[in-house]
């Protein structure tokens, strides 16, 4: 395909994009109108077209991050960033609202904020003017054509950060992008890779090999407060939790609830006090997940209404955002959502992380590499249906002194491979040098 053709298709597909752009930009509004601690949005829709109006340092680093997980792994480089280039301003865009609710509310540093503009060559020409970066950081699978373009034409250094291919979208851009893809990968002044099989990919879908060096992963990279693990025994000890097998099934998808509620009865047959703390992946599920353990009859306690764990309760409904962590450190196991169904897995580095024993289920091709560098140190239990996974449970609160162990091969496995963030530090020393 080429850049013309890209640009001609995107006209075309431009009422669909204008209205999923507002559509979520309403309801995020809608969100933060009933929800105080839902940060509001600044000019989101108009910002998807380069039209925000609130104003921007300029001459700064402009880091870009899609979603809720993508955005959780930029915490460390943000901090790095602002220690390394204390006087320059740092702004951070993302793809989805969920995304920027993650950055609003939980940066490390003070930024500036708006949701990226769609890769039309004019709003992306109008947000480059406005903010004039001295360099843009993409993570992860951010290609964009006409923003690779304009940062070239305008000699802005470009780095796509974390970089990883996952196997769908290889093949879609095999199939689809072919020079589109390869220019705008060559258009780059670095592509950090993060495993040896996303530098094939990337080298496949034309990448010149001299730009690319393989630093691993930045999600490795993670910063976990001091006082977390004491604080949340606390909060085990606070509501008399010390004796029960708690588990958390984090990130769960649309269907998966309720595989995790099979899998928690089962559990409960044989451990009748186990406590499953549910998190579903995404905030405008909440409410349905609520009716249906209302639905079962399933003794529950809402995190967002504050109820108290009783006796009898069952599930504890994290339905809040920006606490997964706090659950993986009280809990005794964690499942890793999106892989009991076919939407292909999330990040399993955080409970490894905390020395917690890491499962998932068969989907995880999303995240391949990663799955298989713990797959291959034994590091995780992989299940093929909620059966499989209750019996996983069930052993875990059967031996303190396996699951002790299967936390363990998993924080080796996470220590082994961390270290990719001072090697993207140095990487960017290169293109921008620190002020002194």
């Amino acid at each position: 395909m080429s850049l013309w053709l890209y640009r001609f298709l995107l006209i075309l597909a431009s009422p669909l994009i204008a209205y999923s752009g507002w559509k979520r930009c309403h309801r995020a509004k809608k969100q933060a109108e009933k929800d105080s601690d839902y940060a509001p949005i600044p000019h989101c829709f108009a910002a998807r077209f380069g039209w925000s109006r609130q104003p921007f340092q300029q001459g700064g680093i402009w880091v870009h991050a899609v979603s809720v997980g993508e955005t959780r792994s930029i915490f460390p480089l943000l901090t790095a960033l602002k220690k390394t280039y204390p006087d320059l301003p740092i702004t951070v865009t993302n793809g989805s609202t969920q995304g920027a609710q993650q950055a609003l509310r939980f940066a490390p540093i003070p930024i500036q904020h708006q949701m990226i503009p769609y890769d039309y060559p004019g709003a992306v020409k109008r947000f480059l003017k406005k903010l004039q970066p001295r360099l843009v950081i993409m993570v992860e699978t951010e290609i964009w054509p006409n923003l690779y373009q304009a940062c070239w034409d305008q000699q802005i250094p470009l780095i796509l950060a974390n970089a990883r291919v996952k196997e769908k979208s290889f093949y879609a851009y095999q199939k689809w992008g072919g020079k589109l893809i390869a220019n705008a990968l060559n258009q780059t002044r670095l592509i950090a890779s993060q495993f040896a099989l996303d530098t094939d990919h990337l080298i496949a879908l034309g990448a010149h090999p001299a730009r690319i060096k393989q630093l691993g992963n930045l999600k490795f990279d993670i910063h976990i407060p001091k006082d977390l693990m004491t604080d949340m025994q606390q909060w085990r000890q606070e509501y008399g939790l010390e004796n029960k097998f708690i588990w958390v099934a984090a990130s769960t998808h649309a269907e998966e609830e309720t595989l995790m509620l099979e899998a928690h009865q089962q559990l409960r047959q044989q451990h009748p006090n186990a406590l499953l703390i549910l998190v579903p992946r995404h905030t405008d599920r909440f409410l349905e997940v609520a009716d249906l353990l209302s639905d079962k009859h399933i003794p529950f306690a809402s995190r967002s209404k504050d109820e108290l764990i009783q006796s009898d309760t069952q599930v504890y409904l994290a339905d809040t955002i920006g606490e997964l962590m706090n659950w993986f450190a009280a809990c005794d196991a964690a499942f890793i959502g999106g892989s009991l169904v076919p939407f292909g897995g999330h990040n399993i580095l955080e409970p490894a992380a905390l020395k917690k024993p890491v499962l998932s289920g068969q989907y995880h091709q999303n995240l391949q590499a990663l799955y298989d560098s713990f797959k291959q140190d034994e590091a995780i239990l992989i299940s093929q249906d909620e059966n499989e996974l209750a019996q996983q449970l069930i052993q875990l609160a059967d031996s303190p002194e396996w699951r002790n162990q299967k936390a363990e091969e998993a924080y080796a496995c996470f220590e082994k491979q961390s270290g990719a963030l001072p090697k993207l530090m140095h990487e960017i020393g290169q293109l921008l040098p620190p002020t002194e």
